[in-house]
């Protein structure tokens, strides 16, 4: 089926603010509790919400540390900095009104808080551009889970099939291929295994690559 609307992810893919996420979770785990993150900690919080993102956290937590409290005060330090940080990814300025001259409806499937969703759209000055937007505290399962891109879809009026998701994560590749999309991935922070590869339809450098592979028809 023809593609006519693509999802956005948002951190990682359209601002680089995974960065700003990791360095909250270093700040808040040093400076309140005492600890280091671990590595593996970054990569389990990365794309995930709500209960999930908590349980996630939960298992980094050193004794006595509540992972509630702990991912609270790391989101609200996320807040403060996005406030006058907010780099855009390679391509993001390219993308958009190529996307909107062709015709395409636009949605954001985001795992952050609507305050910084809302908070993004407008410093960026890009909230035009898309005709419905999803956070991560408006969704019951966050991905892998199918739900946001689910959603998103049907808020824009658009079949999963009709839709290309743009995504940098593992998990939000999964969740984009389990709802029935087509996904597209712009590695950021992690690179693709061989599992991630086989789900994509397509895997580039930056959003202006992608922009060259739907009018060259790679993409359609």
């Amino acid at each position: 089926m023809k593609k006519t609307a693509v999802i956005f992810d948002m951190d990682g893919l359209m601002f680089d603010t995974q960065c700003i996420y990791n360095k909250s979770y270093d700040e808040i785990a040093m400076s309140l509790y005492g600890f280091k993150v671990p590595p593996d900690m970054y990569l389990a919080l990365m794309g995930s919400s709500g209960e999930d993102i908590v349980r996630a956290a939960a298992r980094f937590m050193p004794e006595g540390v509540d992972a509630r409290k702990f991912i609270r005060q790391s989101f609200d330090r996320v807040a403060e900095l996005v406030k006058t940080k907010l780099p855009a990814r390679p391509g993001l300025d390219v993308i958009l009104p190529y996307l909107k001259e062709k015709g395409y409806r636009l949605g954001i499937a985001s795992g952050s808080e609507r305050r910084v969703v809302d908070n993004n759209l407008q410093s960026s000055g890009l909230g035009h551009y898309f005709a419905a937007s999803l956070c991560g505290d408006e969704v019951v399962h966050s991905k892998p889970d199918p739900e946001s891109y689910l959603r998103v879809a049907e808020m824009i009026g658009k079949k999963p099939e009709e839709c290309f998701v743009l995504e940098d994560s593992p998990n939000g590749i999964l969740a984009a291929y389990k709802a029935g999309c087509a996904p597209i991935m712009i590695p950021n922070d992690v690179q693709p295994d061989q599992a991630t590869r086989e789900l994509c339809a397509g895997i580039f450098n930056s959003l202006s690559e992608v922009v060259d592979a739907l009018e060259s028809g790679q993409l359609s």
